[in-house]
């Protein structure tokens, strides 16, 4: 080989160790837009590449040998497709340039190289071959043996003498070249990918610090001699800089004054530690920490210092959350979206029966009864999908298949973005609450003895029937029954014993009505009966027949047997009235008229009947107030000795004149006068007219005269009557034995103490005491006896015919005979004929008074009779 060829190859193999050295050096490796990072390598591999063309060992006239096709083989393997394909091209556009008879065989060792690097680089990436010396080696040998392969194209005068002339240094010296300019290009890789790593580092170093203090944690380093190396701006603002200071036990040093307890969360190399304040106003902070290695081979330690006083804060009130929830009076669930369960509280378990476990992941279906309507779930999925919260009642069942209420609040639970995650429901059992609302709507609506609907609930059940039957066309029958006599079981037997007929009755009176009708009680002892839907009015009549039947049996009371009757009021609707008020008022006249007739009857209500009610309810509304306008006024009918003839007193009988009304009978007037309690009022204003009376007259004459005055039963109930009676004689000085009171069997038969007291005192008072209208009654002759009579009144009715009828004579015979047995005097009311007279006289009879002797007259006529001095 001649000095040119190995100067031509020195310069060669300078020229590639300059491609690596260039590259490194011009910095091209920092360009930032790969595109351009990649045109400029390209340019430099061309660049080299026609250099090495420019130093070549030439062969032979047109003909040279140099290493380009090494610089286009590294460029393929080390740098890629576009530099490799830029430089290549460079590269044969130069070799073409120079032209010559191996122009197109150079231009072809070229196009080998290159595609040997890029598909060498394919292949070490596809199967990740390590890049080390003996595959660069063996690269450079398949390069050089493709290129020898190229060479065999060349003339055949001039092919083996070219081979045998360049075979030795490409087969030596250009793989130990490649693999000598390959190792430089790989520990230029490396140390730039080392640079980069070191720079990425640094930065993402940096970006960490100014994160945490971005996020307000706190960064330091101790040393291995527990000094402070280093402080972040978080960590000097929460303790200041504190640099090149002792730190032994991390903020518990940095910070003493809230002296803080240590608690270690976890160990290892990353260990975690909770640091929490003694005092309240302290921060709780968390602390990470873990060691580094320094170069100079100490090692600090690095501790990531969190404030988690908000968290810390947050996780009390969620754990006093949980708390509160799970410990809530009330039922606590949380479900999915499909209402499958998530969670429930302990007190969902006490109720339910269920635990936990037994329903978590079933749906909240498994609760139902089937007693809730379905309506209510649809509403219930409607309102909480759309968003909305939805409240009502459900009637639930249990685990052990009990029935029981919950009041139920269910609402969304909504995240971050708006969108539903959960529904969340609390519930309220309200078992009890409904249980007293079902009683207190029973009390309301239903007697509470008797089980039977009240009057409020039976008036409006008739209203229901008189809009149905209006609408039908039909009739509706109201049957108002009262049972007869019940206060005297009331006063005799005790009101336990009066409940259970009660009880009894309502019994019998239900048994007797179909499903459709409705059997009440308004109270005391009256009954409502409501039949509806009737197309025949004469229904109502067998009906009440029934109804009358069911009291002809006795009805067993603690063993005692009692009959009792009743009586019955119909009205009809529409007729009788179209409102159930209506209807009801007329029954009652109805029923009214049933007791006036005796009882034990019913009556279907008249116009009449309205016209009776109208009466006494306008007496009644004249009757309040007519002692204060001076409406009444006494007549006095004289009372005749019969065995002297003469006057010896009066009886005082009141009389009502109203300026509307005209003279009202004291038979109209009085019955009213006593239900009303007005009675007691008038009865001592006839009392102390009376008495006032008798004083006059008893100065005009020397005997003395007698006042009888009428009291009745309900005055008999005042306990304020005797001390009342006492203070009228002392206040107009008439002699008490001069005032006589008379009273009814009526007044004896209700058996109250009260009237023993009263009738015992008035007879220590010196006041006489008439029994009157003897023989219409009862005339039990024990009451004569037991009681302080002095005076006995026979009735005019056994007067009237004492001439002609016998049995009349033999009753005022023995009548006469049977009180002067007894002590006391007998007066004969009535008297209006002599033969009436006679008799009486001949009887023994002691007084009398009638129209034969004197009507009742005015007080002031009085006087003018008292100058006759005999009558008979």
């Amino acid at each position: 080989m001649a000095n040119g060829s190995y100067l031509g190859l020195l310069n060669n193999a300078v020229l590639l160790l300059a491609l690596g050295v260039s590259y490194e050096m011009l910095g091209i490796n920092r360009i930032q837009g790969r595109f351009l990072r990649r045109l400029v390598s390209g340019v430099l591999v061309g660049g080299i590449s026609i250099a090495v063309m420019l130093t070549p060992w030439q062969l032979a006239p047109g003909i040279i040998f140099d290493t380009r096709w090494v610089v286009i083989s590294l460029s393929g393997l080390f740098f890629g497709l576009i530099p490799t394909l830029i430089g290549g091209v460079m590269a044969i556009l130069f070799r073409l340039f120079l032209g010559g008879d191996g122009a197109i065989i150079g231009s072809l060792t070229i196009l080998s190289g290159g595609v040997i690097g890029l598909g060498w680089r394919y292949l070490q990436r596809r199967l990740e071959w390590p890049l080390d010396w003996l595959r660069l080696y063996l690269f450079s040998i398949v390069v050089e043996l493709t290129v020898l392969g190229c060479l065999l194209l060349m003339p055949s005068e001039v092919r083996w003498a070219i081979i045998y002339a360049v075979a030795p240094p490409m087969l030596i010296l250009f793989p130990l070249g490649s693999l000598l300019l390959g190792l430089l290009l790989i520990r230029q890789d490396q140390h730039r990918k080392a640079k980069r790593a070191l720079a990425e580092s640094q930065s993402r170093y940096q970006t960490i610090i100014e994160s945490l203090d971005e996020v307000g944690e706190g960064l330091f380093i101790v040393g291995e001699d527990s000094r402070i190396e280093y402080m972040n701006q978080t960590m000097i603002r929460w303790f200041g800089d504190r640099t090149g200071e002792f730190c032994s036990d991390s903020v518990a040093t940095l910070d003493n004054h809230h002296q803080y307890r240590r608690l270690v969360q976890s160990e290892g190399q990353g260990r975690s530690v909770y640091y929490r304040p003694e005092s309240p106003d302290g921060r709780h902070f968390e602390i990470i920490g873990t060691p580094i290695s320094n170069r100079d081979g100490s090692v600090s330690r690095l501790e990531v210092v969190r404030d988690v006083s908000g968290r810390k804060h947050n996780e009390e009130q969620i754990r006093t959350l949980s708390q509160v929830v799970e410990q809530s009076p009330v039922s606590v669930v949380i479900t999915d979206t499909e209402g499958c369960i998530e969670y429930v509280n302990s007190t969902f378990e006490k109720i339910s029966g269920y635990c936990a476990a037994e329903v978590i992941g079933q749906h909240t279906r498994i609760l139902q009864s089937g007693k809730t309507p379905m309506r209510y779930y649809q509403e219930l999925w409607r309102t909480i999908k759309s968003g909305g919260s939805w409240r009502g009642e459900f009637c639930n069942k249990k685990k052990s298949g009990e029935l029981f209420w919950e009041r139920a609040h269910i609402a969304p639970v909504l995240d971050e973005a708006g969108g539903t995650r959960h529904f969340l429901a609390v519930k309220e059992d309200i078992t009890l609450h409904k249980a007293q609302e079902q009683r207190i709507l029973q009390q309301a609506h239903f007697d509470g003895l008797t089980g039977l609907p009240n009057r409020f609930l039976s008036l409006d059940r008739l209203d229901q029937l008189t809009r149905d039957a209006g609408r039908a066309n039909q009739h509706v029958a109201v049957l108002f029954l009262d049972l007869d006599d019940f206060k005297k079981v009331n006063d005799s037997l005790g009101h336990e014993v009066g409940d259970q007929l009660l009880v009894q009755a309502a019994d019998r009176l239900s048994t007797q009505v179909r499903s459709s009708d409705t059997v009440g009680r308004l109270g005391g002892d009256e009954f409502i009966i409501m039949l509806g839907g009737l197309d025949e009015i004469d229904r109502s009549g067998r009906v009440a027949e029934q109804m009358l039947s069911q009291f002809h049996r006795p009805f067993n009371l603690d063993g005692r047997e009692l009959v009792l009757t009743a009586s019955l009021g119909v009205a009809i609707y529409p007729e009788d009235g179209a409102s159930p008020a209506e209807l009801l008022r007329n029954a009652d006249t109805a029923m009214y008229c049933s007791k006036e007739a005796g009882r034990n009857t019913y009556h279907y209500y008249t116009e009449s009947m309205n016209q009776g009610v109208a009466r006494r309810l306008l007496l009644e509304e004249h009757l309040r107030g007519a002692l204060m306008r001076g409406e009444f006024r006494l007549h006095y009918q004289p009372q005749i000795e019969l065995a002297s003839g003469r006057l010896i007193g009066t009886e005082a009988l009141l009389r009502w004149n109203n300026p509307e009304l005209g003279e009202v009978s004291p038979a109209e007037f009085v019955p009213i006068a006593e239900q009303t309690g007005l009675i007691v009022s008038i009865g001592e204003y006839v009392i102390t007219e009376s008495l006032a009376r008798l004083a006059q007259w008893q100065q005009m004459v020397e005997q003395p005269l007698r006042m009888a005055v009428n009291v009745s039963p309900r005055q008999f109930r005042d306990p304020a009557l005797v001390p009342f009676i006492e203070r009228a004689i002392k206040r107009t000085g008439v002699p008490a034995e001069c005032l006589e009171l008379e009273i009814t069997e009526g007044v004896l038969m209700s058996g109250h103490s009260y009237v023993d007291i009263a009738l015992s005192a008035i007879n220590r008072l010196g006041v006489a005491i008439a029994m009157d209208d003897f023989g219409t009654g009862y005339s039990s002759l024990s009451y004569l006896r037991n009681y302080p009579f002095d005076i006995l009144k026979i009735d005019r009715s056994f007067i009237d015919d004492v001439p002609m009828d016998e049995a009349d004579r033999e009753l005022v015979n023995a009548t006469i005979a049977m009180a002067h047995g007894l002590g006391l005097k007998v007066v004969a009311e009535g008297v209006e004929t002599r033969g009436q007279l006679d008799y009486l006289k001949a009887q023994g009879c002691d007084y009398a008074q009638g129209y034969l002797f004197s009507s009742a007259v005015p007080g002031e006529e009085i006087p003018s009779l008292l100058d006759n001095k005999v009558f008979v």
